[in-house]
């Protein structure tokens, strides 16, 4: 099975559990412990969600992974110290490997914007990486 098969299959049924204030709300709670990079890209396809430029398939599977992420139980319980949100950094990752070519500076600057508002002084980027 190919990997975005692999990636469709895990996310497939997610979607129902996506909701803007679900994903605003984990990432308030978690979101630090998920890593940067994954953090990031988190807040990156939130906002790659409002372009009326993604295609809709695109959008479907991004509803499917943050609904994915949204739930406590998935393949690791998040709740469990350092391996909870494993499973969550890669799908979310993955995703963002899968749609490269439709994310903008601008996506990634709002998500930037988006973390900056949320934590504060407590997000600080210190390496610049390419998503």
């Amino acid at each position: 099975m190919d990997e975005n098969m692999q990636l469709e299959t895990v996310v497939k049924g997610k979607g129902k559990h996506y909701a803007p204030n679900k994903f605003l709300n984990k990432i308030k709670m978690y979101g630090l412990n998920l890593g940067f990079k994954a953090l990031h890209g988190a807040a990156t396809l939130f906002a790659a969600l409002k372009s009326p430029d993604l295609p809709k398939e695109q959008k479907l599977m991004i509803v499917g992974v943050l609904g994915y992420f949204i739930l406590p139980i998935d393949l690791v319980a998040d709740f469990l110290p350092t391996v909870g949100l494993a499973d969550d950094a890669v799908i979310i990752l993955k995703a963002l490997s899968v749609i490269y070519s439709s994310i903008t500076e601008e996506m990634k600057e709002e998500g930037h914007e988006l973390l900056k508002k949320i934590f504060g002084e407590k997000y600080m980027p210190t390496i610049e990486y390419e998503i």
